[in-house]
């Protein structure tokens, strides 16, 4: 296979992964919540996991 080829197909690959990603992101947020689904985030007083985006301290 020559050079140009490979360069194509390493570029169409990279479209479908991208194009499969924002599908994904899409799909998702057009999925609504389930029933019985619990809020967690309200009722969080924090914890020793800082990375949380519901930690107290993450809060502006």
């Amino acid at each position: 296979m020559s050079d140009v080829a490979r360069v194509f197909v390493a570029i169409g690959v990279m479209a479908i992964l991208i194009a499969l990603y924002i599908g994904s992101y899409v799909l998702n947020k057009r999925t609504k919540k389930p029933e019985g689904c619990k809020d967690f985030a309200s009722s969080c007083s924090g914890c020793a996991v800082t990375s949380c985006s519901h930690n107290p301290l993450k809060e502006e």
